[in-house]
């Protein structure tokens, strides 16, 4: 039986979750997004762990790419991170 105490919580956790959620929603995987940006599957995975910072061709290349309002970009970008978590 799967004991979802432990698990419960951890998803908001993971940096980027709700820009990952776009790409998905989108049709895409991370590697797409990075193609299509320009830059490696690597560096896209800096990214997405919270290890390397978006730039703001990055940033401005995904909106386009996903057609991301303006309004949505700080929500996407630069979460709010709560006590407890990490970025």
């Amino acid at each position: 039986m799967l004991n979802t105490s432990t698990i419960r919580g951890t998803f908001r956790q993971i940096p980027y979750w709700k820009l990952r959620g776009r790409f998905h929603s989108c049709g895409f995987r991370d590697q797409e997004i990075a193609n299509a940006i320009g830059i490696g599957t690597d560096t896209m995975s800096k990214r997405m762990n919270g290890k390397q910072p978006w730039t703001s061709t990055e940033i401005a290349e995904i909106c386009k790419t996903l057609d991301i309002p303006q309004d949505e970009i700080g929500e996407l970008f630069f979460p709010t991170v709560e006590e407890g978590e990490s970025a």
